[in-house]
């Protein structure tokens, strides 16, 4: 099976379906074998080898991770619906607060994973991502390389964005990495559909 993932990154996703600590597979075979073997477990042996192929292709491990999220919260079933409380009393009215004192609710914030994978939902329909926010001075190194990045994303240069060699050891260069992989994978889309 062709994979743009190495046997250490395939053997990481396989953790992530598993419970149990699992060993190192030695080749890439062998871990993509084990991973879709686990994956068949966790969302079905009819849709494992189609997910398998989608997650191993993926440009990076983040996209594969990304991926991956998606395809086994598809499978998960629907939360039952909370039995319906029985009816109660009502409380006294209370004047409201003018509108002037109140305090602004916070938005409902989406947990990461359900964010990421929508981010991959619209990268997948030919959405270009938005560029990470790197005004932060800890990124400053990294400025010219996302500079870069989202000029080639505003091309649709999908080739030129891959020849950008990016070393994800840090958090400025992974979030550089999913930026190019998810702006390679919109591009790719708008492609797929002209």
């Amino acid at each position: 099976m062709f994979t743009n993932l190495s046997a250490v990154q395939i053997n990481r996703l396989a953790q992530r379906l598993s419970e149990a600590p699992l060993g190192r597979s030695a080749s890439v075979a062998a871990a993509a074998e084990r991973f879709e073997r686990l994956l068949a477990a966790k969302i079905g042996a009819d849709r494992a080898p189609k997910a398998v192929k989608a997650i191993l292709t993926a440009p990076g491990l983040e996209t594969a991770e990304g991926r991956l999220v998606a395809e086994i919260d598809a499978c998960e079933p629907e939360p039952p619906a909370e039995p319906a409380l029985p009816p109660v009393a009502p409380e006294p009215a209370v004047e409201p607060a003018p509108i002037a004192d109140a305090e602004p609710a916070a938005a409902p914030r989406a947990p990461r994973r359900r964010r990421d994978a929508d981010i991959e939902a619209k990268a997948r329909q030919g959405e270009l991502p938005l560029p990470p926010d790197f005004s932060a001075p800890t990124h400053a190194r990294f400025r010219a390389k996302l500079a870069a990045l989202v000029e080639l994303a505003g091309k649709a240069d999908a080739t030129g964005l891959r020849a950008i060699a990016i070393n994800p050891v840090s958090s400025s260069p992974k979030a550089l990495a999913r930026y190019r992989d998810l702006a390679v994978l919109a591009i790719e889309a708008r492609e797929g559909r002209a």
